[in-house]
């Protein structure tokens, strides 16, 4: 796991455009296409493997809105930030304002809360 100190700093180094996110956890699809991502309530792998024979209910469900499921559909590991937004700004930019900074910050929102992480953090 990299410290802290070397995530912050590689960060800082990279223009943010050219991240590749990847997520951190599963996801349900509902019947209308908007995602529920699977945070584990128990992060200890062993330890939600235990309890997951005795309870199916070992995962929060957070629930993300139309625009939060498509850029949720779009974090593959490949694609980059500049990517991400390139097509949300064609999907959205119709509906609303700010669609670049929008997502970007979301993403950011996303690391911030550990639902994602970048591929440029990895070991």
């Amino acid at each position: 796991m990299i410290s802290f100190f070397k995530r912050r700093k590689i960060l800082k180094s990279v223009n943010t455009l050219d991240l590749h996110p990847i997520k951190n956890y599963s996801e349900e699809i509902d019947s209308e296409g908007l995602i529920k991502v699977l945070v584990p309530k128990i992060k200890n792998e062993f330890l939600r493997n235990l309890f997951s024979k005795k309870t199916n209910n070992i995962f929060i469900r957070v629930k993300l809105d139309k625009y939060g499921s498509e850029v949720w559909k779009r974090i593959d590991g490949v694609k980059d930030v500049d990517s991400i937004v390139k097509e949300m700004v064609n999907i959205f930019s119709n509906e609303m304002n700010d669609v670049e900074n929008r997502t970007i910050n979301f993403i950011f929102i996303l690391y911030q809360q550990d639902f994602i992480t970048f591929k440029e953090l990895q070991n």
